[in-house]
C-alpha cells in the first residue's frame, strides 16, 4: 500500500491523468474540426456545382422541354405512320440531336468534376430529365426544395448511403447535387489512424519518463529521510546534508536543519542537568546511609526503632542503585563513559553470574542452569559484561513465578559470542515489546504485581550490548516465558 501512497505515484498518476485527458481533448477537437472543414469545402464544392447546372440549364430550360415534348409527340405519329407508308425526312431529327447534345455536355462535364458528384435534374411535374450514371437506378429526394437559392443537407439515398445533398429550383428544373460522405469518413478515418495508434504508445512512454522524472525530482528527498532516519537522541550533532539549490527542498533541510539545533541544545540541558542532579544526590545519599549503618551499630535502640533503620537503610541503597545507573546511561549519552577492554573468558564469568543468580533465586525455589556449548573468550569490559547478563538474568528472576527455571545459554555463531537467557516466567505482552527497553519503563499486566524495580536494567543491558558493536534481542510468547538474546562480536572495535 506504501507504494500506492507514495508522492512519486500520485505524481506520476496526476500527470497520466491530465495528458491522456488533454489528448482525448486534442483528439476530439480535431476531429472535429478537420470534419467540419471538410464538410466545409465540400459545402462549397457542392455550390458551385449546382450553380453551374442551374446557370447551363436556365436559359435553355424552355425550349430544350418543348423541343423534348415534340420529339415524343413525332416519335407516336411516326409509330403510326410506318404502318401506313415510309417515314418522310424531318426536322425534329435535328431537335432531338440538340437536346441530346445538351445532356451530353452536362454528362461530359460529369466525367471530368474531380469529385464523385451525384446529379440529378428532374422538370416541374417531378419527371426525371436527366439522372449521372454514377447515381445507377437511385433517385435523390427531398421534401422541401428552395426556389432559387441553394440548400444543403445530410441525407440518405434509397441504398442508405450517407449523402451531402445540395438542392435548388427554378421555374422549370429541380436540380439535385450531392456527394458521399463515405470519403469524407475515409480522409477522416486515414488521418486519425496514427493517432489512435500512437497516442496510447505516447501515453505509456510519457508515463514512464513522468515516473522517471519524479523518481529524480524527490530522489533528494528519499536522500533526507534516510539522514533523518539514523539522526537519534544519541547523535543529534548529526545534520542532514545541505542542498546546493536555495530551492524547497533545500529551505526544508535548513528548517530541519535548525530545528535539530535546537533540540540537540536542549537534550545537551537535560543531560547535563540530569548529570549534575545525580552527582549533588550521591553524597547526601552516601552520608545517610552511612549515618544509619552507624545508627544501627548502637545496642542501645530499641526494636521497633532499629527494624526502621533497616527498612531506610533498605531504600536508600536502593535509591542509591537509581542514581547509579543514571550516571552510567548519562555518561554513555554524554560519551563520557569508558570501555576497559581486556580478554574476557565468557563461559568463567556466566559461571560466576549463575552462581550469584542461585543465591538470588533461592527465595522462589527458582533453578538456575548454565548451558555451554563450548568455551568463549572475547574482547570487552569485564565489569560491564557482568553487569550486562547480572540484569538479564536477575529480570528473568523477578518475572518467573516460584518453582520456575532459567537457564543462561552459551554458543559461538559466525565469529560472534550468543549469550542467551530463558525463563519460563509471565512473558511480555505484544504491545509492550517495543516498549522494554525505554529507561523506567515496568512491564504491567492486569492481575499481576509488578515485582520492585527501577526500569533500568533493560536499558544498561543494551547499551552495554551496543557499547561493545553488540545487539540484545528479546522473543517472548505471554504465560509461556522470554528469551533475551546478546549477540557480541568477539574481535570488534570498542567504542
Amino acid at each position: 500500500m506504501t507504494f500506492f501512497h507514495s508522492i512519486r505515484t500520485r505524481l506520476t498518476s496526476w500527470y497520466a491523468l491530465w495528458l491522456a485527458a488533454t489528448l482525448v481533448v486534442y483528439g476530439v477537437t480535431s476531429y472535429v474540426v478537420s470534419r467540419n472543414a471538410l464538410v466545409d469545402n465540400l459545402d462549397r464544392s457542392l455550390r458551385s456545382e449546382i450553380k453551374w447546372v442551374n446557370d447551363f440549364i436556365e436559359p435553355r430550360a424552355r425550349r430544350i422541354k418543348l423541343k423534348r415534348a415534340a420529339v415524343r409527340e413525332l416519335r407516336e405519329l411516326r409509330k403510326i405512320a410506318s404502318q401506313q407508308q415510309a417515314p418522310a425526312p424531318d426536322s425534329t431529327i435535328a431537335e432531338e440531336d440538340e437536346a441530346d447534345a445538351l445532356w451530353g455536355e452536362i454528362y461530359q462535364h460529369t466525367l471530368l468534376s474531380p469529385r464523385r458528384h451525384y446529379i440529378q435534374i428532374l422538370d416541374r411535374n417531378g419527371d426525371l430529365l436527366y439522372r449521372s450514371q454514377s447515381l445507377g437506378i437511385q433517385k435523390l429526394e427531398h421534401a422541401d426544395i428552395p426556389y432559387k437559392w441553394v440548400q444543403v443537407v445530410t441525407s440518405r439515398s434509397p441504398g442508405g448511403e450517407e449523402l451531402r445533398l445540395a438542392v435548388t429550383q427554378n421555374d422549370f428544373v429541380k436540380i439535385f447535387v450531392a456527394y458521399p460522405l463515405e470519403t469524407v469518413n475515409e480522409a477522416l478515418d486515414s488521418f486519425f489512424f496514427s493517432f489512435r495508434l500512437f497516442a496510447p504508445l505516447a501515453l505509456i512512454i510519457s508515463v514512464i519518463g513522468g515516473w522517471f522524472l519524479a523518481s529524480k525530482t524527490l530522489a533528494p528527498v528519499d536522500d533526507l529521510t534516510n539522514a533523518a532516519r539514523e539522526i537519534t537522541a544519541e547523535n543529534l550533532s548529526r545534520r542532514l546534508p545541505a542542498a546546493r539549490v536555495d530551492d524547497e527542498l533545500g529551505r526544508l533541510t535548513a528548517q530541519f536543519n535548525d530545528m535539530i539545533g535546537r533540540l540537540q541544545s536542549s537534550f545537551a540541558q537535560i543531560q547535563q542537568f540530569s548529570a549534575d542532579a545525580s552527582h549533588e544526590l550521591r553524597t547526601p545519599l552516601t552520608i545517610m546511609r552511612g549515618e544509619i549503618e552507624v545508627a544501627l551499630r548502637n545496642s542501645r535502640i530499641d526494636g521497633q526503632t532499629r527494624e526502621l533503620l533497616v527498612s531506610l537503610h533498605d531504600e536508600l541503597l536502593r535509591l542509591s542503585s537509581i542514581v547509579e545507573s543514571l550516571m552510567s546511561l548519562i555518561r554513555s549519552d554524554l560519551g563520557r563513559h569508558s570501555l576497559q577492554i581486556t580478554s574476557v573468558p565468557l563461559h568463567e564469568l556466566l559461571r560466576q553470574i549463575r552462581d550469584d543468580a542461585q543465591v538470588l533465586a533461592e527465595e522462589k525455589h527458582i533453578s538456575v542452569g548454565f548451558e555451554e556449548r563450548s568455551p568463549v573468550t572475547m574482547n570487552g569490559d569485564p565489569q560491564r559484561l557482568r553487569q550486562l547478563f547480572l540484569n538479564l538474568v536477575d529480570n528473568a528472576v523477578k518475572y518467573t513465578p516460584a518453582g520456575g527455571s532459567v537457564t543462561v545459554r552459551l554458543e559461538r555463531e559466525n565469529g560472534a559470542a550468543v549469550v542467551s537467557v530463558l525463563d519460563n516466567g509471565v512473558g511480555i505482552p505484544p504491545d509492550e515489546m517495543p516498549l522494554i527497553f525505554n529507561r523506567f519503563h515496568r512491564v504491567h499486566r492486569e492481575g499481576y504485581e509488578a515485582p520492585p524495580g527501577s526500569g533500568l536494567g533493560l536499558s544498561i543491558a543494551k547499551w552495554i550490548a551496543e557499547a561493545h558493536n553488540g545487539t540484545l534481542e528479546v522473543e517472548s510468547k505471554v504465560g509461556s516465558g522470554s528469551c533475551f538474546r546478546a549477540v557480541l562480536p568477539l574481535a570488534a572495535i570498542m567504542r
